[in-house]
């Protein structure tokens, strides 16, 4: 760890070489002193980049130690430790300059965090972090870095009610070839194998090597289980392509176990079990296949094959039928245009939904004639609607990939437009991001094509993918739309926000239009709304509906309504936060004297809502909330509304809640419950002064 050194001042020998160990383990050199004396003279003859402070020391007081390393040595960073904590001393330590403050005893994982936040060679921290948690000889993640892929995968789905495959890989008959050919072309066999593995998932999908010939695969955001299968299909297909190693031409197989959360399991532990044993079902069935953990998914399989077999009937039976979902401009609030979606509905099987079918489609090649079909059908449709009087409306089809890459999709759409009379301009094609992205100078080609026939193109699903500034500019796009899965929880994680703000910008900075998918609350659609969005898509205005509903919505000139643009000075808008009513009046009517626009929410959800629909200038959260806490909550904030002032309310003096706050610095002010009502006011005025200096800065 190059510069990187770290003084522990501590009074208890004990304690300094248990650090002092660690630390080395993690590739840190130490130095220890038993007082602040003995620590001041190791600066004196050592360049220390973090300093470790127990507060009670046997010479000098702790944060006397600290006034001199911050005035002697600015560079050092310093973090406080002690066993007998204080809100007093937290806050003081903070003020003082400190780092961060933690309490004794702490977890060491915690304190390895704020040391790693406090090092500045974080180059040489990350790699070392690199080969802790990736494997020596793919660089594929190794078990210790799985393990937290899983945990992350199964949060997020059970946050948002999704499902999560695990795949467990083994190569068939490997030691063979090992023993045969020696471990040096073994290893380079299983380089191969890790690269092509990678290459048959999603970005956000994890590749892990188990050790030895053993893989673990996990696919993340799962919408149906039996899209496992297909996956799992890819893998021995893209595993068993012959290769050739020195002047050994080789083929090899795998066998696949596959486990799915929730059913089969809710941790990462009994999730990698159940695909164990599962791959060893597969070796028994004569390996070279893949088998599921239940038999019931298994069946699934030969649903699938059912579903294929009518599938191939469906387009010519006319079991095929579109709806529209409207396209609203958010200036106007008129609708602009519509999306074209396709439904089945089979007789044998009922309803089926479009994520059930379309990939199947798109496997099978039946999706080529099936997206004809709709191409044609909608087309004839928005001229019906002009034919008939009503205001000329773009419509948007979506091309699939096998469409995209038909040979003569050019020529395909001018003769459907001249068939039936739609006027070029009223076409709108949606390209998915990858796609495009898959083999740039052919799809440069096909889209400067349809272009020149005059039809209008948008890049759907943008933000997914990985488009270079410098390829965007080469498509000739009208449009930009932004993903649903970013818009979805636009209002309260930052990091959705912070990228649906850079797609408007870049779009814009491309004379492109915006169009957000997926809008379903009015949070979305201000928070959007009021960062340049042209156009939206979504419930909240409209489902996709069939064509009389749409029809009925042109004749009653539907509109979104939209809220008035507010002139002059923001208003001194406040947010109460806490999940106990008789609080929220209790603070309401102690400042209802005070000409503050006061808001309140009883959670989480219900502030980010508020936040995105108002100008919120100062905010008063509880902490221990149900679902989120107040911490987590004012800690999205600063990143989502950086110039809310935000103070956080607690009836519990948490040391823990306060260390936390102060360190990811997302509170201007800590109040403790039952509060002074003096002193609350006056903080909430101190709090709106502050906001009021920043908005004249």
């Amino acid at each position: 760890m190059d510069n990187a050194r770290i003084l522990i001042i501590d009074d208890d020998p004990n304690l300094r070489k248990t650090l002092a160990d660690i630390l080395r383990v993690k590739g840190y050199e130490t130095l220890a002193a038993g007082d602040g004396g003995e620590g001041f003279a190791l600066l004196r003859q050592h360049a220390v980049s973090l300093v470790l402070i127990d507060l009670g020391l046997p010479d000098i007081p702790g944060l006397d130690v600290l006034d001199r390393v911050k005035a002697d040595y600015p560079a050092t960073e310093a973090i406080i430790l002690t066993g007998n904590a204080t809100l007093d001393s937290a806050i003081e330590a903070t003020n003082r300059g400190a780092f961060s403050y933690l309490v004794k005893p702490y977890a060491i994982e915690q304190l390895m965090l704020h040391i790693r936040r406090a090092i500045e060679k974080q180059q040489a921290q990350e790699q070392l972090e690199y080969q802790a948690n990736h494997d020596g000889l793919t660089g594929l993640p190794n078990r210790n870095l799985l393990a937290d892929r899983v945990r992350q995968a199964l949060l997020y789905a059970r946050r948002n009610q999704r499902q999560v495959a695990v795949l467990f890989v083994d190569l068939d008959h490997f030691k063979f070839i090992n023993d045969t050919l020696g471990h040096d072309k073994g290893d380079r066999l299983l380089k191969i194998v890790a690269a092509r593995l990678t290459d048959c998932v999603r970005s956000d999908d994890t590749v892990a090597r188990q050790g030895g010939d053993d893989f673990v695969i996990v696919i993340a955001d799962l919408a149906a289980a039996e899209d496992a299968g297909q996956v799992a299909r890819k893998i021995q297909d893209a595993v068993s392509r012959p290769l050739t190693i020195d002047e050994h031409e080789l083929e090899i197989s795998c066998s696949v176990g596959i486990s799915i959360y929730p059913k089969d399991g809710e941790d990462a532990q009994s999730l990698l079990k159940n695909a164990d044993v599962a791959m060893y079902r597969a070796k028994d069935q004569g390996r070279n296949n893949f088998q599921f953990f239940t038999n019931e998914l298994n069946d699934r399989a030969v649903a699938r094959m059912t579903m294929e077999k009518h599938l191939r009937r469906a387009l010519e039976r006319g079991e095929f039928l579109l709806h529209y979902q409207p396209q609203v401009d958010l200036n106007s609030g008129r609708i602009s245009g519509m999306e074209s979606l396709i439904r089945w509905q089979s007789p044998e099987l009922g309803f089926i939904p479009p994520a059930s079918f379309i990939p199947l489609a798109e496997e099978t090649g039946l999706i080529v004639p099936i997206g004809e079909w709709v191409l044609r059908a909608s087309c004839a449709q928005n001229r019906k609607w002009q034919d008939a009087g009503f205001p000329p409306l773009v419509m948007a089809v979506n091309l699939s990939p096998r469409q995209f890459r038909q040979e003569g999709l050019a020529g395909t759409v001018a003769r459907i437009l001249e068939e039936t009379g739609l006027a070029a301009h009223y076409l709108e094609l949606e390209i998915i991001e990858s796609l495009v992205m898959h083999d740039v100078e052919c799809a440069t080609v096909i889209l400067k094509k349809l272009k020149e026939l005059g039809v209008q193109l948008t890049m759907d699903d943008f933000g997914t993918g990985y488009s270079s500034l410098s390829y965007l500019k080469r498509f000739p796009f009208d449009k930009m739309k932004i993903d649903q899965s970013f818009v979805r929880d636009i209002t309260s994680d930052p990091g959705s926000a912070a990228i649906s703000r850079a797609i408007i910008a870049m779009a814009h900075s491309m004379n492109l239009r915006v169009i957000a998918e997926g809008i379903e609350t009015k949070g979305q659609l201000g928070y959007l709304r009021s960062h340049g969005c042209d156009d939206m898509q979504g419930y909240y205005f409209s489902r996709p509906v069939p064509p009389p509903e749409f029809e009925q919505m042109l004749r009653d000139r539907r509109r979104l309504e939209l809220p008035e643009e507010s002139g002059g000075l923001p208003e001194r808008t406040l947010l109460l936060l806490d999940d106990e009513a008789g609080v929220i009046a209790a603070l309401q009517r102690m400042l209802e004297n005070e000409d503050y626009h006061i808001l309140a929410a009883g959670s989480a959800a219900e502030g980010f809502e508020l936040l995105a629909t108002s100008r919120v200038g100062v905010i008063v959260a509880d902490h221990r909330m149900p679902g989120m806490c107040g911490t987590e909550f004012l800690c999205r904030v600063k990143e989502l509304y950086p110039d809310i002032v935000r103070m956080l309310l607690s009836g519990h003096a948490d040391m823990n809640c306060l260390t936390d706050a102060i360190n990811c610095g997302a509170i201007f002010k800590f109040l403790i419950k039952p509060w002074n009502d003096d002193l609350l006011r006056e903080n909430v005025r101190d709090a709106f002064r502050f906001y009021e200096r920043q908005g004249e800065g």
